[in-house]
């Protein structure tokens, strides 16, 4: 017996399925009866050009929707159409919405406060280290850590939401959910579903096509509350997801960088044209309305957390390089950043991204 999942997702891999011809397919239409339209080749003549609804036909007369649930039950995928109560109500209510979804995972509480933290995918190391530390704050401070899932910046954002074992993430990514992109994230991507949620609109088995990645960052604003930059070259896709937070009245910080270093021109360039400045993670949470003892006024507890205390007593009276905390604590870098970020929520520690000193 199909379910609305497998309709959505046989439409959604229609070809010249766009998000425009889907969302005038299902602008008043649940996925089923469009299905059905499809089938008996009685598609509105507004929703696709007779050449369109003909091919859909025939390749419609030759799907299995039995293996379409397969399909998505194998990797555990939930397929939605804004008629659903399982879509994301942020991608239904967006001034460019997303008329289906795929999802891996759950999504955290809609009430969370929800930022973005992108930037280039041929970061610096630094830049890394920043994204890292930002995510793994973000995260122990009760916030939504959202990214694209992308080499660079993104990819070590969600490492740090990850190590900090808090908040869920979600990624917003170019691909079908079973299509991990780049491949070298193969494994982030199924820890980022396994504790937050992976979403996209593209269909099972959508190769990473170019034009994608613009309509992905859409969406990954359309989830977020303010989008943080931490670095980004003059022009690129993370320019681009600032474009589209400014048509959205979405705040957006940036983190200033080195004159010399190429991968914060754009950066650089936002602070000038008078985006906020990110110099540590309480910037964020003040700009989000938080304090630093965390969302609903809980102060982070480090005690719970033995590593974090193992960090604290890796640092010397005075200033403490992150490399020697490292080499004390025999702890990770990622795993170091995120005990910091704890510390310094808890009020114990300062630092400015290079050494560490107790308060």
């Amino acid at each position: 017996m199909s379910s609305p999942g497998d309709h959505v997702a046989a439409l959604a891999a229609l070809p010249g399925a766009g998000t425009a011809r889907l969302a005038r397919l299902l602008e008043a239409t649940p996925a089923d009866a469009a299905w059905a339209a499809v089938l008996a080749g009685s598609v509105a003549v507004d929703v696709a050009p007779p050449a369109v609804r003909s091919e859909w036909r025939a390749v419609a007369a030759s799907v299995d929707l039995d293996e379409t649930r397969r399909r998505l039950s194998q990797h555990g995928v939930v397929a939605s159409s804004w008629h659903d109560d399982a879509h994301p109500d942020q991608f239904a209510r967006d001034i460019d919405p997303a008329p289906v979804a795929f999802r891996q995972g759950r999504l955290p509480d809609p009430a969370l406060p929800h930022v973005a933290i992108v930037g280039t995918r041929r970061a610096s190391p630094i830049g890394r280290e920043i994204a890292r530390e930002l995510g793994a704050g973000l995260a122990a401070a009760g916030v939504v850590v959202v990214s694209g899932l992308a080499l660079g910046i993104d990819g070590a954002a969600h490492q740090g939401a990850l190590a900090a074992s808090s908040t869920p993430p979600i990624a917003v990514v170019g691909s079908g959910c079973d299509t991990p992109y780049p491949p070298a994230h193969g494994e982030l991507w199924a820890k980022v579903a396994l504790a937050g949620a992976l979403l996209s609109e593209a269909p099972m088995g959508a190769p990473p096509e170019p034009w994608r990645f613009p309509a992905r960052n859409r969406l990954i604003v359309a989830m977020s509350d303010l989008v943080v930059v931490v670095e980004s070259r003059a022009a690129g896709g993370s320019l681009l997801t600032v474009d589209e937070a400014v048509r959205r009245g979405v705040d957006v910080m940036a983190v200033p960088g080195s004159l010399r270093n190429g991968a914060a021109v754009g950066t650089n360039q936002l602070l000038a044209d008078g985006c906020a400045p990110v110099l540590a993670v309480a910037d964020i949470t003040t700009a989000l309305g938080l304090d630093v003892v965390g969302q609903a006024g809980r102060r982070v507890d480090t005690h719970a957390d033995p590593d974090a205390d193992i960090v604290l007593s890796s640092i010397d009276d005075g200033p403490t390089s992150i490399e020697q905390i490292v080499e004390r604590s025999g702890l990770s870098a990622t795993e170091v950043y995120a005990r910091l970020a704890r510390l310094e929520l808890a009020g114990s520690i300062s630092h400015d991204g290079v050494r560490v000193q107790r308060r």
